[in-house]
C-alpha cells in the first residue's frame, strides 16, 4: 500500500460537534505510522449574513473562525503532530476536490451523514462525492467506536480474475487488519436473479431452478479458491445468499462487524440510476463503518484540470 502522502480526514463543519472521523483517523495514523492531514471547510453562511457586505468585517471574522478551528483541532489531537488545512469555501464540492488533489492521500476518512436516501440524491453529501470521484480508498465512518480488536469484513466477488478489484479489496482489508491487530474475514454474497427477470426468458425459470444448487456450488468453490489464493483460512470465509446490500447489512449487524471493506467502480449517472451503487446504498443502511476501495485503473475526473 502506498502510504507516502498519508491519511486525509475531513471534519464536520460544526465547531463544537464530536468528530468521529478524526478519532478513527488518528487511530489509523498511529497504528500505521502515517502522516495525518486534517481538513475542514470553515465557511459560515451565518457569519456572512451577520456581517453583511462589509468586506473588512468579513475578512476579520473569517480569520477568527480559522483560529478557532485550529485551536479546536489542537485540542482534539493532543500531542499528535498533524497538518491542518482550514479554509473557507462557499462551493463545498470544489473545496473537496482541491484538497484531495493537492494532498493526494493514500486514504480519506469522512463522517457519514445521517441524511435520508432521497435527500442524498437531491443534495449529494461529502461521502458520496468522495466515493464517486476521489482516486483513493474512502473510509466512511459512523459514531460508534471499534471493538478491540476490530472485526474487519471484506466483501468480495471471487469469480473475477485474480489481480482485479477483489485483490485490491482484500489487500486493503488485510493491511488495516494487520495495523489494527484486527480479525479479518471475507464474505461473498450470491444474489439470485429476480424471478420476474427469469419469467421474461420463459423456459429459463425452470432451467435456473434446476441448476440453483450447481450455481451455489460454483460460487462456494470460487470463494474457497479465492481464500487459498489470498491465504485465508476456510473458517474465515462465508458464502451468503440474498440481495447484496440487505444481506451485507444484516450479516454485519448480526456478527458485530466494525469495518466492511467493499469495492466500487466508476459509473455514469444513468448507470447509477438504473443499477444503483452498492457502496453508496450501504452507507444509508449500515451502522458499521464502510471502507470503499477503487480498482487500480479507476479514472478520477478530479485529477483533470478544473474547467
Amino acid at each position: 500500500m502506498n502510504s507516502k502522502n498519508g491519511i486525509l480526514v475531513f471534519l464536520d463543519r460544526d465547531l463544537k460537534a464530536p468528530q468521529p472521523a478524526l478519532e478513527k483517523a488518528l487511530k489509523l495514523a498511529r497504528a500505521a505510522g502515517q502522516r495525518l492531514t486534517v481538513a475542514v471547510n470553515s465557511d459560515s453562511a451565518a457569519m456572512r449574513r451577520a456581517v453583511g457586505f462589509d468586506e473588512q468585517r468579513r475578512e476579520s471574522a473569517e480569520r477568527q473562525i480559522v483560529r478557532a478551528w485550529e485551536k479546536r483541532i489542537d485540542d482534539l489531537v493532543g500531542d499528535v503532530s498533524v497538518e491542518k488545512r482550514v479554509a473557507a469555501h462557499r462551493d463545498a464540492e470544489t473545496a473537496l476536490r482541491e484538497t484531495v488533489v493537492d494532498c493526494a492521500p493514500s486514504l480519506i476518512v469522512v463522517h457519514t451523514s445521517d441524511e435520508g436516501t432521497l435527500k442524498r440524491h437531491l443534495f449529494t453529501p461529502r461521502d458520496w462525492l468522495l466515493i464517486r470521484h476521489a482516486p483513493c480508498p474512502v473510509l466512511c465512518v459512523h459514531s460508534p467506536a471499534w471493538s478491540d480488536p476490530p472485526r474487519i469484513t471484506a466483501a468480495v466477488e471471487p469469480e473475477e480474475e485474480p489481480g482485479g478489484l477483489d485483490s485490491a479489496v482484500i489487500h486493503q482489508a488485510r493491511y488495516w487488519s494487520e495495523q489494527l491487530h484486527g480479525e479479518l474475514e471475507a464474505v461473498h454474497v450470491l444474489e439470485h436473479p429476480d424471478e420476474t427477470l427469469l419469467l421474461v426468458a420463459g423456459e429459463a425459470l425452470p432451467e435456473y431452478a434446476a441448476s440453483a444448487k450447481s450455481i451455489r456450488d460454483y460460487h462456494a468453490k470460487a470463494l474457497a479458491e479465492f481464500a487459498r489464493r489470498e491465504n485465508l483460512p476456510d473458517e474465515r470465509t462465508t458464502l451468503l445468499e440474498g440481495p447484496v446490500t440487505r444481506t451485507l447489512v444484516d450479516y454485519c449487524q448480526d456478527e458485530g462487524c466494525d469495518l466492511l471493506v467493499v469495492g466500487t467502480v466508476r459509473r455514469n449517472t444513468v448507470e447509477r440510476l438504473l443499477l444503483g451503487a452498492t457502496a453508496e446504498s450501504l452507507l444509508t443502511r449500515t451502522v458499521n463503518d464502510v471502507l470503499v476501495v477503487k480498482p487500480e485503473d479507476f479514472e478520477s475526473d478530479w485529477n483533470a484540470p478544473a474547467s
